[in-house]
């Protein structure tokens, strides 16, 4: 949709990465950041692979930032959290007088985003209409609002980020091999922060920090359990279990007990566990299980919250029960009736 600018140059190696809350000193992150670097100031558009909560909008913000495109806006959509009706709206606009109650025009995400950069959060959730006019509009640089008689230009970066293989959506028929390509000139892969436990200080310091607790004061047990554990959530649940010992330790030091119940209750790595070890294969299935069973209770068994603090769309959550076998009686508390769909 527009023209290549010149490469970027390496990141130094020395102190450690930061741009927004990328912290880290680790080689896997460093590598990153060099990918990242090198394809900044082009223009080409840039598939973001990880799992949840890696951080995978904070690279696309940093590509932004170091590109062309720094003084233009930087607009992201979540592709996840809308019904397609909706996305293609959301994405596209609308004239005024569309369809009922459009009593104002609309101009959607892409014009919102001219001159700037595009992020398209879970891609790979589109439906196939959606992707058959992103396709349209990443080939012709033109939007054609709902209801409206002529197209509008667009000079647009597009990213997007997948937590999903999109290679392997495309070989099963969901996704467009045509698209596909389109976007994914560069893949950049985000690591999860279990390739990256060296990192963990920094970033229990930084959390910490973030919610007033400098100097962090933790006792060694508390910082064994942090290192064991095999993140399923990544740094995004580092985040939220950093910020929930800071408040039940109330200012004093954070001990074992202060963490959330699902990482302080046990890990197959304890010493005196006499369970037979575990592949990390497993223990990561085993660990995500139980925190989407602790997420969907503190929740109330609500479905869309649940998805929205896992930072994961509905359909992905719906998936990820299956997967986990995870069922109604399950989620509900003991004492209380059953949540048969969860609530909106």
């Amino acid at each position: 949709m527009s023209q290549s600018g010149p490469t970027g140059t390496s990141k130094p190696q020395g102190p450690p990465a930061k741009a927004g809350a990328i912290i880290g000193r680790s080689p896997v992150l460093q590598r990153l950041l060099d990918q990242a670097d090198a394809v900044a100031r082009s223009d080409v558009s840039v598939v973001i692979s990880g799992e949840s909560g890696t951080g995978k909008e904070l690279i696309a913000a940093l590509l932004h930032a170091r590109s062309a495109r720094r003084d233009g806006p930087f607009v992201a959509v979540n592709c996840g959290a809308f019904a397609d009706s909706l996305l293609e709206d959301e994405l596209f606009g609308h004239a005024r007088g569309a369809f009922t109650g459009a009593s104002t025009s609309r101009e959607g995400r892409f014009r919102a985003a001219h001159g700037g950069t595009l992020f398209l959060d879970e891609v790979g959730e589109l439906s196939a209409g959606a992707q058959a006019r992103l396709l349209r509009v990443l080939q012709e640089g033109q939007v054609l609002p709902l209801g409206a008689d002529k197209s509008v230009a667009v000079n647009v970066r597009v990213l997007s980020a997948t937590n999903r293989a999109l290679r392997s959506l495309v070989e099963q028929g969901r996704f467009r091999e045509d698209l596909y390509y389109r976007l994914k000139v560069v893949e950049l892969a985000v690591p999860p922060l279990r390739e990256r436990t060296g990192d963990l200080p920094l970033l229990i310091e930084h959390f910490a920090a973030l919610v007033g607790a400098a100097p962090l004061q933790m006792s060694p047990a508390a910082r064994a359990r942090l290192h064991r554990w095999p993140w399923p959530g990544n740094i995004r649940e580092l985040h939220h279990a950093i910020e929930h010992a800071v408040l039940m330790a109330r200012g004093g030091e954070i001990g074992l007990g202060h963490l959330p119940t699902e990482i302080s209750g046990g890990s197959p790595e304890d010493d005196d566990s006499d369970e037979p070890s575990l592949s990390l294969a497993d223990a990561v299935a085993r660990f995500e299980r139980q925190h989407l069973l602790s997420v969907l209770r503190r929740n109330d068994g609500n479905r869309s919250r649940t998805a929205l603090a896992l930072g994961i769309s509905r359909k992905n959550l719906w998936e990820k029960m299956r997967n986990h076998a995870i069922n109604d009686a399950e989620i509900a508390p003991q004492g209380t009736p059953d949540h048969p769909d969860g609530g909106d």
